[in-house]
This record gives structure tokens, sequence and C-alpha cells, in this order.
């Protein structure tokens, strides 16, 4: 009962407020004064109910599912049916329909001249409405963007700590460092003073230029390559590895650590000195568009708990549909002795 209060306590607070207090609140003309509760404040408690019903709609689900996926027709068809159903529903079942006036020359010089009337003026209802329902779309569209935006940066963050970990941890740390100690030991001068340069160069971006929501695609290509450099001094030959990158990447934006999961995973679970495999990794960048496709045999069966990987691609997979909400497609397939991912994204 307490989380129930804690997660929806502002919300049940919320929603009691805005359907009482107008009812108690609403003008009555002088010989209804002793009336507790009239027609026309009945349709105004029934307006209020559809508002909340529309806001929770349009919430969470019309904002998601077409506002942010830029389908605007159908965004604004529902905007437009749900306004008429606003302005006529609470007073059809009333009986208050409102009518436009005889004469807009000569109205009524008082809401309530005489006795209560069976119907409401148009202009005056729709007043009304008009500005509480463009109040209640536009700050479900405000509360869901600021929502939307928390959330990016929660998953960039989440995004940000998942490498560097991948990057630190020290099996991969451990082992990069032995390598290029073994590299020393052969004298191979400039081969060790590459991989250490590498191995900064990673730590660098992922420390401090990944805290923007996009970057460079050239910085995000140079930071695959680096990370496929040192994996190369550790693979021997049992590992055939393929790994391309095709098209211009000037002038064009992605969404950084975007690709590298993808690209973990097929060293993770690909790499094994005893048994022969395929690692495939295949970028190309198209006018507007960057398609990652990544094949690797499953050479590994167990893995350590700092290795899997399952975390950070469902992280990635928010992400995208968060930054790239209608803009890419992501196919995932895995058989006995397979993983492929292919990733079609829209660039910027």
């Amino acid at each position: 009962m307490n989380s129930f209060w804690k997660k929806y306590g502002w919300h049940v607070v919320g929603i009691i407020a805005f359907l009482i207090i107008p009812l108690l609140l609403y003008p009555k003309p002088p010989e209804q004064h002793h009336m507790a509760i009239t027609i026309p404040s009945i349709r105004d408690f029934v307006s209020n109910l559809l508002m909340l019903v529309i806001f929770y709609l349009n919430y969470y689900y019309f904002i998601p599912q077409f506002y942010f996926e830029k389908k605007y027709v159908t965004y604004a068809s529902f905007v437009i049916i749900s306004f008429a159903i606003i302005c006529f529903v609470p007073s059809w079942f009333t009986g208050l329909l409102p009518h436009l006036p005889e004469t807009i020359q000569n109205p009524p010089s008082r809401p309530f001249p005489g006795p209560p009337q069976p119907r409401g003026n148009f202009f005056m209802v729709m007043s009304h409405q008009i500005f509480l329902f463009i109040s209640v779309i536009l700050f479900s569209v405000l509360l869901k963007t600021s929502r939307r935006l928390l959330q990016t940066e929660a998953a960039q963050h989440s995004a940000q700590l998942g490498s560097l970990k991948a990057q630190i941890n020290p099996h991969f740390l451990f082992n990069t460092l032995n390598n290029i100690y073994a590299l020393a030991v052969k004298d191979q001068a400039d081969s060790t003073a590459q991989s250490l340069l590498k191995l900064s160069g990673m730590m660098r971006y992922v420390v401090t230029e990944t805290a923007d929501t996009f970057v460079p695609l050239q910085k995000e290509i140079d930071y695959i390559n680096d990370y496929i450099e040192l994996q190369k001094i550790r693979i021997n030959d049992t590992v055939n590895l393929i790994y391309t990158v095709d098209g211009n990447l000037l002038q064009k934006r992605i969404a950084p650590l975007t690709l590298m999961p993808f690209i973990e995973n097929a060293f993770k679970h690909g790499v094994n000195p005893d048994v022969p495999s395929t690692i495939q990794i295949e970028i190309k960048i198209l006018e507007q568009e960057l398609l990652l496709t990544v094949v690797n045999d499953k050479v590994r069966t167990m893995l350590h708990d700092y290795e899997e990987s399952h975390q950070g691609i469902e992280n990635t997979k928010k992400r995208l549909a968060l930054l790239y909400p209608g803009q890419y497609s992501l196919a995932i397939s895995e058989s006995t002795d397979v993983y492929k991912t292919h990733l079609q994204l829209k660039l910027i």
C-alpha cells in the first residue's frame, strides 16, 4: 500500500483536485445559490473527467506512439477528435446542447438573464473548453517530453558507465597490458607505443567525449578501430577476423557507443584459442544511413559475470528507441553456432 501511494499518490491528489475544485467554485446565478450542484457544473464535471482520460491516453499512448514517431497527421486527428468529444459529449450528457446565438450582434448582457435555459451559448462554452483542452494537451506533451529527455540522459549515462566498465575491468585491462608488455619484451618498441596510445585514446573517449548526445561519426569509428587493434594483439591465428568500414564518414554524427556492445559481444563469444572461428564486422555508411553487420561463431560457452553482454545490449536497445525513434531497425538472431546482428540506423 505504501508503495502504491509513493508511486501514484500525486496522481490521485491531482485527479481529485481537478474534478472537485471546479465543481465547488462554479459560479451560480442568484436564483440558484441554494443549490449545491447545478446542471452546468455537472456538465463541466463530465468535461473534466473526459479531460483526464484524454490526458492519460495522450501521455501514455498517443505521444510515444505517434508524436515521437513523427506521425503528425495521426496525432493531429486524435487531438481534433478529442476536442470534438470534449465540446459536445458533456453538453449532450446533461442536455445543455450549445447553440449559436440567434444574433451575434446582440448577445445577452448577462450569462444568466433569467431562469436557467436548457441550452448554453456556443461561444461561451467553447471558449472555456478550448483553453482547458489546449492546457491539458500542452501539459501532457511537455511532461512526456521532459521525462523522455531525462530517460535519454539516464540511458546515455548508463551506456557510458557500461562501456567504461567493459574497457577498464581487470580482465580487459590486464590482458591488454600483458600483451603490451609482451611486445615490449620482444623489443617491439613501436608496437608497444602504438598500443599504449590506442588504449589511452579509448579511455579518453569514453570518459570525456561521450557526454554529448551525438558525436562525429569519425570519432566513433576511430574508437572502434582502436578497440579492434587491441583485440588483435590477444587473438591468435585460430580467429579469422574480417573487419571493413566503407563509406564517407565526414559531416555525419551518431550517438556515442551505439555500435560497441554488438562488436564487444562478438569478441566475447567468438574467441577461443583452442577452436577455429570467424568474426565478421562490416560497417557501411551510405548517404544518410549506417549499416552494421556483425556475425561471429559461438566458440565460448562459459563466460565470467563481467563478460556477459546481455545488459549492455538491452541498454543499447533502449537508447536506440529513445534517440532514434522510427529511424532504425535492429535484427538479432542466434543459433547454436552463430550470432548475427544487423543494425540499420539513420544518421544526422
